[in-house]
């Protein structure tokens, strides 16, 4: 009589054990992919060491305007700039030969 019963409990539990195993085994094959944008490093740079395109672009293109702080990427290719322009300030980006570049 003991027979009959632990025999549908050791069925019932094995059909349980292999589920959670199967379960688990299709949980740890997902693989979740993280994508964060890249965002490019800039070192300060002193307003005076900036290079003379990029000044003339600067006194050209927003007359009447100051540079508050420069920052220029590792290989010089690229600067930002923070410019007051009265009450108004504003971040902007060139490159070496005083070209705009349109950042988003």
């Amino acid at each position: 009589m003991k027979n009959l019963i632990v025999l549908p409990v050791l069925a019932f539990g094995l059909l349980i054990g292999t589920q959670t195993i199967t379960a688990q085994e299709i949980a740890s094959n997902e693989t979740t992919e993280a994508i964060a944008p890249v965002q490019d490093k800039y070192i300060d740079l002193a307003v005076e060491n900036l290079p003379q395109p990029v000044l003339d672009a600067v006194a050209k293109d927003y007359a009447g305007s100051t540079i508050e702080r420069a920052a220029a990427k590792e290989d010089a290719s690229e600067f930002k700039l923070v410019i007051k322009q009265g009450e108004k300030e504003m971040e902007v980006f060139c490159d070496a030969e005083g070209k705009w570049i349109a950042k988003k």
